[in-house]
């Protein structure tokens, strides 16, 4: 449900004698579940022993010990034996959770009420215009070979730019734009088997530890979103997706290797995948999807997932199950795509301008038949087409983007900065620049109503910032935790961190008995509560419409004058 009006009174943030205002979180502060306090337990110890260090070390006149370690833009290996590399890694657990705390308190402790999304279509068009306008003035040479189709520059400006329509479509909640996105998702699917297949190509690795590097990659925030909020792994369904479809891609590549440079042998491993996914997912009768999937995802009503895991699932990957197969078809005819390039710009000018236009006409008659007979549909009608279909404009895109050696030699700065984060703004628009699971707007500012372009500034600004970090320390831990080198070392770091959780887990239940005791409250309201901190914090008593997640099991429900239904 999009756009709830509902308030809820408490006394803010830190009580009563610094905020006075309505503030709005999704009704009654949930009690978070085991694995929220055992996170809360493991960054908290961090932070603290990690504040310990450095003081000690300001006391005798030194800087902390991880100075220079983390001024390294790649982070070393794990050494437990070293003080520098502990420091490091405690001072980056630290800051990971801190971003979490901060995003709890957008949720269930804002500073002032969450807003509705208001579609503003001229804001929209202005903001992107804008966007636009800074990607020209960011315009930079590509630093490396420039005439590269689809170099690593360019793609990282095309996620960019998907990535700010994607953000503003949400935002706004801009339900036109909506097949537009639809591509957009598309293209992102398609280069988990350009990009993934390409490695593999090249690169030959399929150890354990690139698997759990890749891994890490795609689920490491998701994960601990998931503990944190008590949401499910499907509502954030981009990262299920690429992680389903990136073991495709390892399935094809791992499995019989030696088959991946004979000129016949490969071919026959994609077209045998091909009609894998013919069956899985357009001939329902084979019941390879149910053998797949549905035995072991549950149908029932759940957050991300009303109709439940089963048939979310379903839409999901059905509306781009093409995409991630095209994209590795592109990347086994990439050499050959790179070197007709390569052969026509070598000829004189009029004849490549004339082999260049004779090559464009169907491609352009293919994107004039898309956008006038595909693109228009209704939105159930286009979902049905986009697996079929959504390849069209996506091929558009990367034969005129690399057209000539003036557009391969150029990227757009700004979309690039933008890109290397896509996946920290997906998953953290839900909870710190939207709220509710994305259904509702942050707010910061007291007069958001008259000033909702200053608002998206300073949210934005926030959200952005903040992404960057997540990236940042994303790759940092992964570097300190999954080093190159030694499977054994991954497993047990892997191993420490979930241990060091798993025993926070526990302490909900030992320490809730023990709060009547000692005159104080339930241990909730925040995934990171101290009991000096459940003196300051207030449950909220709901006074309009309630959005709540259900204590008493996954669903998400909405009640209103005492009743309440499953959205």
């Amino acid at each position: 449900m999009e756009a709830l009006e509902y308030e809820s009174e408490h006394r803010g943030l830190f009580g009563p004698g610094l905020w006075n205002q309505k503030a709005l979180g999704p009704g009654p502060i949930p009690d978070p579940p085991a694995t929220a306090y055992g996170l809360a337990l493991l960054f908290g110890v961090a932070f603290v022993a990690q504040v310990m260090i450095s003081f000690l070390a300001r006391l005798e006149g030194k800087q902390p010990p991880s100075t220079e370690l983390l001024a390294h833009k790649m982070m070393q290996p794990l050494d437990l034996t070293s003080l520098p590399s502990t420091h490091a890694l405690l001072v980056e657990l630290s800051k990971f959770g801190g971003i979490l705390a901060l995003c709890w308190c957008a949720e269930h402790r804002p500073i002032y009420p969450h807003m509705d999304k208001v579609y503003d279509k001229d804001l929209y068009w202005f903001v992107t215009a804008q966007l636009f306008l800074v990607a020209l003035v960011t315009t930079r040479k590509v630093p490396r070979n420039g005439q590269d189709i689809l170099g690593r520059e360019q793609t990282e400006e095309w996620k960019g730019w998907m990535q700010f329509s994607f953000l503003m479509y949400h935002y706004f909640h801009a339900e036109d734009t909506y097949n537009a996105i639809r591509v957009m998702i598309t293209c992102y699917v398609w280069m988990t088997g350009f990009g993934n297949f390409s490695f593999f190509y090249i690169k030959q690795d399929f150890s354990g530890i690139r698997l759990l590097q890749m891994l890490w990659r795609l689920n490491f925030l998701v994960v601990f979103l998931c503990l944190v909020f008590g949401n499910t792994y499907i509502l954030y369904y981009i990262c299920p997706l690429h992680t389903c479809f990136f073991f495709m891609v390892f399935a094809v590549m791992r499995v019989l290797p030696d088959l991946n440079h004979s000129q016949w042998g490969i071919r026959v491993k994609l077209a045998v995948v091909g009609v894998l996914v013919l069956c899985v997912w357009d001939l329902p009768q084979t019941h390879l999807y149910d053998l797949l999937f549905s035995w072991w995802m549950p149908d029932t009503s759940t957050i991300g997932a009303v109709m439940g895991p089963k048939w979310e699932w379903y839409f999901r990957s059905s509306l781009d199950h093409w995409s991630t197969y095209l994209g590795m078809i592109f990347a086994l005819n990439y050499p050959a795509a790179q070197e007709w390039m390569k052969q026509v710009e070598s000829l004189p000018t009029g004849r490549m301008m004339a082999v260049k236009a004779a090559a464009s006409l169907p491609i352009m008659g293919a994107l004039l038949w898309w956008a006038t007979e595909v693109f228009p549909s209704e939105k159930p009608e286009y979902n049905a087409t986009n697996a079929y279909f959504g390849c069209i404009p996506l091929l558009g895109y990367v034969f005129f983007r690399n057209l000539t050696p003036g557009l391969r030699g150029y990227y757009a700065h700004s979309l690039h900065e933008l890109g290397k984060v896509t996946l920290e703004t997906y998953l953290l628009q839900h909870h710190l620049w939207l709220t509710s699971n994305a259904k509702t707007l942050l707010r910061l500012v007291p007069w958001a109503a008259e000033w909702r372009a200053c608002n998206m500034l300073l949210t934005t600004t926030l959200y952005f910032f903040a992404s960057r970090e997540l990236y940042r320390l994303t790759m940092s831990l992964r570097g300190m935790l999954l080093p190159d080198k030694s499977l054994t070392a991954c497993w047990r770091n892997l191993g420490g961190v979930a241990g060091g959780g798993g025993v926070g887990g526990g302490f909900k239940s030992f320490a809730t008995p023990l709060l009547p005791r000692l005159g104080l409250g339930p241990l909730s309201s925040c995934s990171y509560t101290t009991v000096p901190h459940e003196l300051l914090l207030y449950h909220s008593t709901p006074q309009k419409l309630v959005l709540y997640h259900s204590t008493a099991s996954s669903s998400s429900c909405v009640q209103y004058k005492g009743s309440s239904y499953t959205t």
